[in-house]
């Protein structure tokens, strides 16, 4: 589902679902894991080994040296610059892939100024363009989403919820095992095919019509994009680079961030006992690295991938709505006494006097919106001159180009004309 979130700092920061904490906290817990389990052998371990001091302080110098160069080498990993340009590009890819996703109202309000009688098989024409179109989104989405994929585990069983006719399923099986590719597409050709017989029956206004072929090769097109968005994915090698570069990091780091005894007993370092800093840059570049990985593919089950099911079923109410409930609906009386801002614009004026000006009402406010400050827009026009006592003088001035913005210093005055 896609987490919706608002609220002070404390709020935002304390939410579970969707949150960097439930994103990290088991590579969080095994960073810390490896992370103790290095620092208790090198504060108590190297005792354990067999050997006189000298060897026990040797292998201490080596693994001080090696924890010092580990820290040296996670300055050279540009972590920030290809995490964040990796993950730059992959939000960039999951906001797409959400603007292409078509809703129904463009399409069918243009259906039905083109097919606009009330007969019984105009709404029918209608009633099954509208589902014909839902049919095919959802067939679509089938093939990319999990979640509708769960919802619709076969072809079958969009007979049960309506979108699909016994006698449609029999044809889309057929299509199917011709051209496997071409089940979606279906439901798209069998709605020109209608189009097709309103024109030859009703002959619409060819440009009413032009505009609801061009609604159509929209939608095809969203549904192809989709399936692009799957079939392409961000390039494995950027992948690969991203988090060799991320795991590697916190790989080093394991050994670079282990306080050192040299340099606590001389003061250079301090103790901490919990690496607080470490921890804090790990919810940071893991969090990110996460992010990344977790919009990859925003229809599966993941908690910030997209609402497929709830946007079916949206989209399945406004379709019937607009071609059942607004077609039909009676159109308001747009002549009648209850318009208050017609009379207010035109008033009626009795015989012998003259009609006043057209007056444009202003919209009342209410007793909370009133008392919030408003800020109309103003211009930001700064003149480099000193004083200007009339219009005619700013005009006589306007041919000297010694003087300039930049040149002014002091003295700036904002003219509103």
């Amino acid at each position: 589902m896609t987490i919706s979130y608002s609220g002070n700092v404390i709020r935002l920061l304390l939410r579970w679902k969707g949150s960097i904490w439930r994103a990290v906290w088991v590579e969080l817990m095994i960073y810390l894991l490896f992370f103790y389990s290095i620092r208790l052998f090198y504060r108590n371990g190297i005792d354990f080994i067999d050997g006189d001091d000298e060897y026990k302080h040797k292998i201490r110098s080596m693994f001080e040296s090696f924890c010092r160069q580990c820290d040296s080498y996670t300055r050279l990993i540009p972590l920030t610059f290809l995490l964040g340009f990796y993950v730059s590009n992959v939000v960039s890819r999951w906001w797409k892939q959400f603007e292409t996703l078509y809703w129904p109202e463009d399409i069918l309000s243009v259906m039905c100024t083109v097919m606009h009688q009330h007969d019984e098989k105009m709404r029918r024409r209608r009633h099954t363009i509208a589902r014909y179109l839902n049919l095919a989104n959802a067939l679509a989405w089938r093939d990319i989403s999990s979640k509708i994929r769960l919802r619709f585990p076969t072809v079958h069983s969009f007979i049960e919820s309506g979108l699909l006719t016994e006698k449609e399923y029999k044809m889309l099986e057929v299509m199917h095992i011709e051209h496997s590719s071409s089940r979606w597409m279906a439901p798209l050709h069998w709605v020109q095919q209608i189009l097709r017989q309103v024109e030859e029956e009703t002959k619409p206004t060819p440009s009413l019509l032009n505009q609801f072929v061009t609604e159509l090769r929209t939608f095809r097109q969203s549904l192809r994009k989709l399936y692009s968005y799957d079939w392409v994915c961000v390039p494995l090698v950027y992948t690969q680079v991203a988090t060799l570069a991320t795991y590697a990091f916190f790989l080093f780091s394991l050994f670079g961030r282990q306080p050192l005894i040299p340099e606590v007993e001389s003061g250079k370092e301090f103790d901490m006992k919990i690496p607080i800093f470490t921890i804090v840059q790990f919810l940071f570049f893991v969090g990110w690295f996460k992010v990344g990985q977790d919009l990859m593919r925003p229809f599966g089950l993941d908690d910030d991938d997209i609402e497929l099911n709830y946007i079916l079923d949206r989209n399945v109410r406004v379709s019937f709505d607009i071609v059942n409930h607004l077609q039909e609906a009676q159109l308001p009386d747009f002549e009648s006494d209850d318009d208050k801002l017609w009379q207010e614009m035109h008033p009626s004026v009795k015989e012998g006097e003259s009609s006043p000006g057209l007056k444009i009402p202003q919209l009342p406010h209410s007793k909370y919106s009133s008392l919030l400050a408003e800020h109309p827009p103003r211009l930001h026009a700064y003149v480099p001159i000193d004083e200007i006592n009339s219009v005619q003088d700013l005009d006589n001035d306007d041919d000297d180009d010694s003087t300039g913005c930049m040149n002014h210093k002091k003295g700036k005055k904002h003219l509103s004309w």
